[in-house]
C-alpha cells in the first residue's frame, strides 16, 4: 500500500457532489476546493495499523504572521476532544478508578449535578460518555484568553460564563442528546476521582503513551508556540479576533492536536478491538463503537457508522474558527484525519472523508437467499417476513402486503417505494435482519 501515491491522487480528484457517495464527473482538487469555500489551511494525515503514515499541509496558517500549515501545525481539535477524552476516560475505568456505571455522584467532589429543580439526578459515567444523561443542550463558543472562566464556574453558570448552569433537564437514559455539558461533567469527574488537573491527566494516560508529541489539553499550548499553530476563521474568511478562542471546556472542545497525531488515537483503538492493544482492552475499546442506544450512531465517545461495508468510527468537530474530523475504517485498518482553520471547511472535509469511504470502506457478500427466509422481530408488535420467490426477496412488514426488494451487489437489499435497506447479518444462531431508514440503522432477530 503506497499511502503517498493514493492520496496524491485523491486529492487531485475530490467530488463536488458527495450526497450520493459515488464519484461524480464534478471533480475538484483540494486547493481548488479550499478556493471555493474561502478555507485558508488545511492539514491531512492518513495512517494504518502496519504503521505507515503520510501527512501533508496545504494552504496558510493565517494571521499576522502567517506561514504554509505543514504536518506539524496544531489546529483546535473541537469536539474530536470528546473522542481523546473517553478513551482517557475508559482506561481509568480499565484501572478501577471509576466504573461506568456508578451513579456520577460517587466521585464528583468540587461540584455536585443536580435537575432543575435542585434535586438530585442519578446519571452514570457511561450515561455521560454516550451523551444519554439528558443533560444541559450546550455548545461552547470559547473565550477571549483574559476573560475564560473556570470549568467549575462553566458548570455553575456563574462568573464570566456565557452558558447555562449545566443541569439533568431529560430522563437518564432515555435518548441522545449530544451536548457538551456531558464532557464537562465528565471532566470534572475524573479530576476529582484521581486529584489531578484534566489536561495533566489526559497527557499520562493518554497523550504520551501514543506519543501526540503535538497535542494537548493545556489552554496555554498556543500561546508557547504561535508560530505553529492555526489561526481560526469565521464563515466568509475573517480572522477570529486574537487568533481562537480559549475553551476552558477542554474535554468537550478545548483539545490541540495535528491529524498525525489524531490518527494515532484511532488506530490504536483499532488495535485494541482486535486485542492488539498494550493500552486498553478489546472489551472497552469494543465498547467505544458499540451503539449505546439502540439503532443509534453513537457509542462511548465515537461516531459511529457500523453498516456493513461501511463500517468506520470516530468523531467529528466544530469550533469557533475551525472544523476537522478523525475517523478509522476498521475492516481495512486504515485511518483519515483533517484540520481546517475556518468555519466554511466542512465541505471540504466532507469531499476528503467520501473519498475515503470509497477507498477504504469494504465490501460484504450478499447472504444466501434462502438461508435468512422466516420471521423476524422488531418489536413484539412489529414482526417482518422474508420470502423468496421468483428468486428475490420479498419483505412483508407488520399490516404491510409483501413487497420484492431490490438486491445491491454489496448485499442490501433496497424497498422500491421506501427510503429502507434490508440487510443480513450472520450471528451465533442464524441471521439479524438490519432495517436502515433516515441513517438510523435498528435491528430484528429471526425468530
Amino acid at each position: 500500500m503506497d499511502l503517498s501515491a493514493d492520496w496524491v491522487s485523491l486529492l487531485g480528484h475530490l467530488d463536488r457532489n458527495v450526497t450520493s457517495g459515488l464519484l461524480s464527473p464534478d471533480t475538484a482538487t483540494v486547493t481548488d476546493l479550499m478556493s471555493s469555500y474561502r478555507v485558508p489551511g488545511v492539514s491531512i494525515a492518513v495512517g494504518h495499523v502496519s504503521g505507515q503514515v503520510w501527512a501533508t499541509g496545504c494552504g496558510v496558517t493565517g494571521g499576522e504572521t502567517s506561514a504554509p500549515v505543514t504536518a506539524g501545525t496544531a489546529f483546535a481539535a473541537c469536539s474530536i476532544s470528546k473522542h481523546v477524552a473517553a478513551f482517557g476516560a475508559l482506561l481509568l475505568v480499565q484501572e478501577g478508578v471509576v466504573d461506568l456505571d456508578t451513579d456520577v455522584d460517587a466521585y464528583l467532589t468540587s461540584w455536585q449535578l443536580l435537575d432543575r429543580a435542585g434535586r438530585q439526578s442519578r446519571v452514570t459515567v457511561r450515561q455521560l460518555l454516550a451523551h444519554t444523561a439528558g443533560l444541559s443542550d450546550t455548545w461552547y463558543r470559547g473565550y477571549a484568553a483574559d476573560r475564560a472562566p473556570s470549568l467549575v464556574q462553566v458548570l455553575e453558570g456563574s462568573g464570566l460564563t456565557t452558558t447555562p448552569p449545566v443541569r439533568a433537564t431529560l430522563l437518564p437514559g432515555s435518548r441522545f442528546r449530544y451536548s457538551g455539558s456531558h464532557y464537562s461533567v465528565l471532566q470534572q469527574l475524573v479530576a476529582d476521582a484521581t486529584g489531578t488537573p484534566f489536561e495533566d491527566l489526559m497527557r499520562t494516560l493518554v497523550l504520551r503513551p501514543l506519543a501526540m508529541a503535538d497535542s494537548s489539553f493545556d489552554k496555554r499550548f498556543p500561546h508557547q508556540r504561535p508560530q505553529l499553530v492555526a489561526r481560526g476563521h469565521h464563515v466568509g474568511g475573517t480572522r477570529v479576533p486574537g487568533g481562537w478562542r480559549v475553551q476552558p471546556e477542554a474535554a468537550a472542545a478545548g483539545l490541540w492536536s495535528t491529524p498525525s497525531d489524531l490518527l494515532r488515537l484511532d488506530l490504536e483503538i483499532a488495535r485494541a478491538a482486535a486485542g492488539d492493544s498494550t493500552l486498553l482492552g478489546r472489551d472497552l475499546a469494543t465498547e467505544m463503537w458499540t451503539p449505546q442506544i439502540a439503532g443509534g450512531g453513537y457509542g462511548l465517545g465515537t461516531e459511529i457508522d457500523d453498516r456493513a461495508g461501511h463500517r468506520r468510527f470516530g468523531h467529528t468537530g466544530l469550533n469557533v474558527g475551525y472544523t476537522c474530523f478523525s475517523y478509522v475504517w476498521p475492516d481495512s485498518g486504515t485511518a483519515v484525519a483533517a484540520m481546517t482553520n475556518s468555519e466554511d471547511g466542512w465541505e471540504l472535509l466532507t469531499s476528503i472523508r467520501a473519498a475515503a469511504d470509497r477507498r477504504y470502506a469494504t465490501g460484504v457478500p450478499a447472504a444466501p437467499l434462502g438461508g435468512v427466509t422466516g420471521r423476524y422481530l422488531l418489536r413484539d408488535d412489529c414482526p417482518i417476513d422474508i420470502a423468496v420467490t421468483d428468486g428475490h426477496l420479498t419483505f412483508a412488514a407488520a399490516g404491510q402486503p409483501p413487497v420484492a426488494l431490490l438486491a445491491e451487489p454489496d448485499g442490501r437489499h433496497l424497498h422500491p417505494g421506501l427510503d429502507l435497506e434490508v440487510r443480513f447479518r450472520e450471528s451465533d444462531d442464524g441471521y439479524l435482519l438490519e432495517l436502515r431508514q433516515e441513517g438510523v440503522t435498528q435491528t430484528a432477530r429471526s425468530q
